[in-house]
C-alpha cells in the first residue's frame, strides 16, 4: 500500500513540474487605499481648509482621535507582475487650515491610469456597434372598431 502512495505522489510531482507556468491560478492586481497623483499633490496649498483638501484628495484612509490635526492617505498596490508599491501622503492642519504636508513620490495621472486600468487604458475606445434602423411605427387597429372612420 505504501508503494502505491509513493508512486502516486511521485507521479503528481512530475506532472506539476511539467505543467506550463501559464496554467497557474489567476491572481488579480490588489489595489488598496487612496489613489493620489503627482498633479493632485501639486495643487495642495498651505492655508486650504479641511473641506477643500477632502474635496481635492478624497476621504483620508487614516484618521485618528489621538492626532485629529493629521490625515494620512495611503496606497498599496500588489500587481500580478512587478514590485509591490506603497505610497503615503500625510497632511497636517492647524486651526482647520492646511499647515504642512509630506508626500512620497506619486505617479503622474497617466501612469496611475495605466497601473489601475492596464497598459491599454489610454487607447482610443472601440466604436459602439451600429444600431439597426427602427421600422416606422404603425398603429394596430383596435378589434371591433372600423379603421376607416
Amino acid at each position: 500500500m505504501s508503494s502505491v502512495g509513493s508512486g502516486i505522489s511521485s507521479g503528481v510531482s512530475s506532472v506539476t513540474g511539467w505543467a506550463p507556468t501559464f496554467l497557474g491560478p489567476y491572481r488579480p492586481d490588489v489595489h488598496q487605499g487612496n489613489i493620489i497623483t503627482k498633479e493632485m499633490v501639486e495643487q495642495l496649498r498651505l492655508g486650504m481648509t479641511r473641506e477643500q483638501v477632502r474635496f481635492m484628495l478624497g476621504t483620508p484612509l487614516l484618521t485618528s482621535e489621538f492626532h485629529k490635526e493629521r490625515w494620512d492617505y495611503a496606497y498599496y498596490l500588489n500587481p500580478r507582475q512587478g514590485e509591490v508599491q506603497n505610497r503615503k501622503l500625510t497632511v497636517n492642519f492647524k486651526d482647520n487650515k492646511l499647515e504642512s504636508f509630506k508626500s512620497d513620490e506619486m505617479p503622474q495621472e497617466v501612469m496611475a491610469d495605466i497601473l489601475i486600468l492596464g497598459p491599454n487604458a489610454r487607447r482610443k475606445p472601440r466604436e459602439a456597434p451600429r444600431q439597426p434602423e427602427k421600422a416606422p411605427e404603425t398603429q394596430t387597429p383596435v378589434p371591433g372598431r372600423d379603421s376607416t372612420n
